[in-house]
């Protein structure tokens, strides 16, 4: 007897190029909810908030928006997510930085999320070092986050050379420092 798994099925939104609509989405995921689709990772890379002014709190309209949408998930029985792509604090994770870190994760938890991304990936991280930085940042969050999930992406995700060509040389065994290190209920994705 061989039992099958279905893997998890679900929406990231985590695209350059335009995003999606509100309605868009809101008709996303209301049509394959009833399919299986369990989850709405919400990470466009156009939304500058979650990515180089991640330091920035959301307007207001914007963050009414989200929460809007984050309502739409949970009465579609969908689990909503944000992927925050916090570009470059590994260069400097110092008081400021997390001051403004803990700013940031107090307004998506008003969200009510059950997701939270960590997104290394799309940004220079040609550090010895950088698989130690990722992995402190990421505890950190998982540690004053409300989200049920934490899900990390890393720098180099593949071993495609053109993230090194793009991003810089990776680290020495930057994938297998990164995945020693970090706890094991941080989930990894790519």
């Amino acid at each position: 007897y061989q039992e099958t798994m279905t893997p998890e099925l679900g929406i990231i939104e985590g695209f350059f190029g335009r995003p999606y609509s509100w309605d868009e989405r809101a008709d996303l995921v209301r049509a394959l909810a009833p399919a299986g689709y369990g989850f709405y990772l919400y990470a466009p890379k156009a939304d500058a908030h979650l990515r180089r002014r991640w330091r920035e709190p959301y307007p207001d309209a914007e963050l009414q928006a989200l929460t809007a949408f984050a309502e739409v998930c949970r009465q579609a029985g969908v689990r909503f997510g944000v992927g925050l792509s916090p570009y470059e604090l590994f260069l400097g994770f110092d008081a400021e930085a997390k001051a403004a870190l803990g700013a940031k994760l107090a307004q998506l938890d008003s969200l009510g999320l059950a997701d939270l991304g960590v997104f290394f990936d799309d940004m220079k991280g040609d550090l010895p070092d950088l698989a130690e930085r990722q992995v402190e940042i990421v505890h950190w969050i998982a540690e004053r986050t409300s989200a049920g999930r934490v899900i990390a992406c890393p720098s180099y995700y593949t071993d495609d050379p053109v993230l090194d060509r793009v991003f810089g040389q990776r680290p020495a065994n930057y994938l297998e420092d990164l995945g020693a290190g970090l706890d094991p209920a941080i989930q990894i994705m790519w």
